[in-house]
């Protein structure tokens, strides 16, 4: 089956998955400036977002529903994706939300407001290289300055070994007859069975053979956006920074905060290969060859001027932090790329439990934690490592709030009505981290349940039973009434001791 004309080699015939990326909410853009030492937006004020190829729509509509002051311009050209966010805001009660049914070469042509934030996930991998130009084009004539960008992509060299692949899959689909998901598995197919029968090209790059049997375990939609597009356009960061300078951008940090702490990312011998370096594209490169990367989230900035450190740490200061997960779950042993860290319990743990009793500013918390002058930077040090292993996480001011809380509450009670219907985990809007909030199936009917435990159980259990819906254990739905609620039972424990304090102090629940 060919491709309509205007999909200019994209997937157009499989809708996209409904994800959330929180590295593009607001909040995490302004640390990743924070952390790259430049003066970021204040989000707390009016500003105007796009994101380009925003798909169904959700990170936008959560987003919006986060930050009520926002004006949200999601970019789509698949006409099936841009139906459905705008469904999607609506539903939700979500009206700062606009969605655009535009190729990157219309929207060059549309009268629109400038941009604070341009974010795009993944597209610029996707398309060709005269989309690139024209997203790079429309960043140039619509970011105002002090404005930033957030561009992820599969990057090189980690997918050198994987190209290939992808050539073999979508060459294999686009000479084949029939709809896209059955040419789809066709392709796998017989890409497994030249790995099977020793092709030399899968025992040459072992990477290739890992990644396509882990494809088995993927949503079908995101194999299919993945890896049949018509352009695959892996690069070396050098080579989009250079790209990007053409709209005046300049790489600031990464999006996912432990990228920018080399002790995490980097065994020493390799951060010490970067001392003498100098130059931050080829450093990033450099950073890349180091751990075989294949994903990459920047962050960069139009002429945002650069924060002295007295600056830095008065804007630290203000900054407001939460725990970004129950507290319960915050181990003092983490995984990072380079091995296990232990963390110090004298150090760490006063500052989890102070931000479990509240979300507030690093001010407020080197106070609450006293401590001699020289502790300061010290606790800074700390905030920075919770933050890069996801325990903590940049908030929003108090100021706002209420018109916060009410936006995500219209948000949250559209998602938690749904949820009988749908039988899937969902993501909740924060008005505190003004980000999501991952919730399960079962956490979403006790959410809509009594706070007595009792009560709640035999809430969801009648919810489910009178939705139709099964759950699933083991692979297997459950449909013994007694195993239901055993595995309701299971839940409820952990959700009303752990899950639901950390809802409450992040505004997601009351």
């Amino acid at each position: 089956m060919p491709e309509p004309s205007w999909a200019e080699g994209y997937v157009v015939d499989v809708g996209y998955t409904q994800n959330y990326f929180r590295p593009l909410a607001p909040t995490a853009l302004r640390f990743a400036a924070l952390l790259g030492a430049v003066q970021p937006l204040d989000i707390d004020q009016a500003f105007t977002y796009y994101e380009l190829g925003c798909g169904n729509g959700l990170t936008s509509v959560l987003h919006a529903a986060c930050h009520p002051q926002g004006r949200f311009i999601g970019v789509d050209f698949n006409p099936l994706h841009v139906h459905n966010a705008r469904k999607l805001a609506q539903g939700a009660g979500v009206g700062n939300a606009q969605f655009l049914e535009k190729s990157f070469a219309e929207l060059l042509e549309t009268e629109l407001p400038e941009a604070d934030f341009v974010a795009l996930h993944g597209v610029y991998s996707w398309v060709s290289d005269e989309n690139r130009h024209h997203i790079v084009e429309f960043i140039r004539r619509r970011l105002k300055p002090g404005g930033l960008v957030y561009v992820s992509y599969n990057c090189l060299p980690g997918l050198a070994q994987v190209a290939p692949l992808q050539r073999l899959l979508s060459t294999h689909a686009a000479s084949g007859g029939g709809a896209l998901p059955e040419r789809v598995r066709r392709a796998l197919e017989f890409a497994r069975r030249l790995e099977a029968g020793g092709a030399e090209y899968f025992r040459a790059n072992p990477l290739a053979a890992q990644r396509l049997r882990g494809l088995d375990a993927q949503d079908p939609s995101y194999v299919a956006h993945e890896y049949f597009n018509a352009n695959w356009s892996p690069s070396y960061h050098a080579d989009v920074a250079q790209e990007m300078a053409a709209a005046k951008l300049a790489y600031v940090a990464s999006a996912g905060v432990m990228d920018n702490f080399e002790q995490f990312v980097l065994r020493p011998e390799m951060a010490a290969a970067l001392a003498d370096v100098g130059h931050p594209a080829m450093t990033e490169t450099i950073k890349d060859f180091a751990r075989n990367r294949v994903f990459r989230r920047d962050v960069y900035a139009r002429g945002a001027p650069t924060a002295d450190p007295r600056e830095l740490q008065a804007m630290l200061d203000a900054t407001r932090f939460a725990l970004a997960r129950p507290r319960a779950l915050c181990a003092l042993t983490a995984k990072t790329p380079v091995g296990e860290v232990n963390l110090q319990p004298e150090r760490y743990v006063p500052v989890l439990d102070a931000l479990a009793r509240a979300p507030m500013t690093f001010d407020a918390l080197a106070g609450a934690l006293a401590g001699a002058p020289a502790d300061r930077e010290r606790r800074r040090q700390t905030v920075f490592a919770l933050a890069a292993l996801d325990y903590v996480a940049p908030a929003m001011p108090v100021e706002g709030e209420a018109a916060r809380c009410a936006s995500t509450a219209r948000y949250n009670a559209s998602i938690i009505a749904q949820a009988p219907r749908t039988a899937a985990s969902a993501m909740l809007a924060s008005p505190v981290l003004g980000c999501g909030v991952p919730a399960s199936f079962i956490d979403l009917l006790l959410l809509a349940a009594p706070r007595s435990i009792d009560e709640a159980i035999s809430h969801a259990c009648n919810s489910v039973t009178a939705s139709g819906q099964a759950l699933v254990k083991d692979g297997k739905p459950v449909a013994d009434p007694n195993a239901l609620r055993a595995l309701i039972e299971g839940r409820a424990q952990p959700f009303f001791s752990e899950l639901l304090p950390f809802l409450q102090s992040v505004g997601v629940a009351d």
